[in-house]
């Protein structure tokens, strides 16, 4: 189980730092596609199927096919412009982001009494309650994320399609329905 979990692990974080660094967008994608796969072999292994199910149906197929989609109407997929890979504002980044780990997130846990009370008193796993807290509970969020799901879509095809696509295409579309009832 140990060298799976290595195996998995190496895998996740090559996927990770892949589709951080490739400049190549298609396969940086498709690198987090292989990074989605490594968390489902993870989630399989701590036994949590219905996870591992969900990762798989939502992550793998619903988010990466949507990233793959988008990536494919954008005009310089291949990376062969002169741009940087790291921003000229990095290091900044990478101050703040330690700065927030020890100043807030540290401090944060070790004054925190979560060693001194127990996580849950009773366990009921079940796919029937999972479906039942996502159902009752959280259905406005669930909305909210298929209408933000949507309007990105929408917005991926607005900004790639050119401005003058739709009128030739529209004005194409005419003439050949014209030219075929003149027949």
């Amino acid at each position: 189980m140990t060298i799976i979990f290595i195996i998995l692990s190496i895998t996740a974080l090559t996927g990770a730092i892949s589709a951080i660094f490739l400049k190549n967008l298609i396969y940086a994608v498709y690198s987090l596609l292989l990074l989605f796969v490594a968390i489902a072999g993870i989630f399989l292994m701590l036994m949590a199927e219905f996870l591992a199910v969900v990762q798989i149906l939502v992550y793998l197929g619903a988010i990466g096919i949507l990233v793959l989609f988008g990536v494919m109407m954008t005009r310089n997929i291949s990376g062969a412009s002169s741009e940087r890979i790291l921003s000229r504002g990095w290091f900044f980044g990478l101050v703040i982001s330690v700065l927030m780990l020890f100043g807030v997130l540290i401090p944060g846990l070790a004054f925190s009494e979560l060693s001194s009370s127990p996580a849950v008193e009773t366990i009921t796993p079940s796919v029937k309650e999972i479906g039942i807290q996502l159902m009752h509970l959280n259905t406005p969020a669930l909305w909210l994320t298929a209408v933000l799901l949507t309007a990105a879509l929408i917005g991926a095809v607005v900004v790639a399609v050119p401005r003058n696509y739709s009128s030739k295409l529209f004005l194409t579309y005419k003439l050949e329905n014209k030219n075929k009832s003149s027949k």
